[in-house]
């Protein structure tokens, strides 16, 4: 049994926070409150060490056979915050303290088959999926192509507002971009009549606060846009979030950016969404980013969305695909986690 010390402000943003992996790693894992009885000492960002490093420093040094680990699924907040979110040995010089990452950039944790690891972490999201695609699944092109005409809006953009640099390093030799600025601007530029949500375009708070934010946005956009921004914090090749299957979800067209090895082409199926991977802040990109969310889809990406449509509907009943994820992740895991005090 891996003795697990939850540690820092983050826990809870990190698989073992989740109760579907948790119980898959119930006899495996057990978590302890004090860090004197764990063999890992685990946090979630690099927040962590800036706050509680010297404590964490002090415990190690009287039970040096603790293992402090970093385990993030935020290439946000990696990218970010983090002096280097590549290496899987690392120490934070004023301890010194040494630790093990394990993030999207230094381990296979994160690199599922069918569906992303975000959305086998509550089973809200699936609950969400089934009765939307199982219906979508029903449209012809004619029909999605009627709905999109008549659309409330022509595009809708749910996401917080940010326009610092900080918030869009580039690493172009690993394929991996912030994409948190190049997202405002797009949003602002869109053309035709567009939802602009979120903290910093219709107010302060945090959508993530509401009671189930999820079933919020999808009833909010549902069959009432043409196009859905389902752009991420973060361009990185096996980092997807929920935001794309939100968009083919409620119907709408997903706007999303993506090279050629990203997930997302595995995911979801090629010409059924809108790549705006042209506009990434490589040397001669654009420097205005508007995009026409008056004009319809080509036929040839309504052909595609309906197959699209129909493929996603089968994999969201399928929950033996599912579960089978959800193990194949869980072990992932535990190995990765085990590898740190062997």
């Amino acid at each position: 049994m891996l003795r697990v010390h939850l540690y820092g402000d983050f826990w809870n943003r990190q698989p073992l926070a989740y109760a579907p992996i948790r119980h898959r790693l119930a006899d495996q894992i057990t978590y302890v409150d004090d860090p004197a009885d764990a063999q890992i000492a685990l946090f979630s960002h690099s927040h962590d060490l800036t706050r509680h490093g010297r404590q964490l420093t002090e415990t190690l040094a009287c039970h040096p056979n603790l293992r402090p680990v970093l385990l993030s699924e935020e290439p946000f907040w990696d990218t970010c915050w983090s002096p280097n979110h590549f290496d899987r040995y690392q120490t934070w010089a004023p301890g010194p303290l040494p630790f093990a990452v394990l993030n999207h950039f230094t381990c296979d944790v994160f690199s599922t088959r069918a569906l992303p690891y975000f959305l086998l972490t509550d089973p809200r999201y699936i609950a969400h999926y089934r009765p939307l695609f199982d219906r979508n699944a029903g449209f012809t092109a004619a029909q999605w192509q009627a709905r999109w005409q008549d659309a409330r809006w022509d595009a809708a953009f749910l996401a917080e507002r940010r326009d610092a640099d900080r918030h869009g390093p580039a690493f172009p030799d690993h394929d991996v971009w912030g994409l948190s600025p190049l997202r405002s601007r797009i949003t602002r530029h869109c053309k035709g009549h567009v939802l602009r949500m979120g903290k910093g375009w219709d107010g302060d708070a945090p959508r993530t606060e509401l009671p189930d934010w999820h079933a919020d946005k999808l009833a909010l956009l549902d069959l009432n846009c043409r196009y859905v921004s389902a752009l991420e914090n973060t361009h990185q090749s096996n980092y997807v979030t929920e935001k794309v299957f939100d968009a083919f979800a409620v119907g709408a067209v997903p706007l999303y950016i993506a090279n050629a090895n990203h997930d997302v082409h595995r995911y979801v199926g090629a010409g059924s969404w809108v790549n705006m991977a042209e506009r990434l802040p490589r040397p001669g990109a654009p420097k205005s980013y508007p995009f026409e969310a008056s004009v319809a889809p080509s036929p040839d990406l309504t052909n595609a969305y309906v197959a699209s449509q129909t493929r996603l509907a089968r994999l969201f009943a399928d929950q033996t695909t599912i579960d089978a994820e959800l193990d194949a992740l869980s072990d992932r895991l535990l190995r990765a986690l085990i590898a740190q005090v062997q």
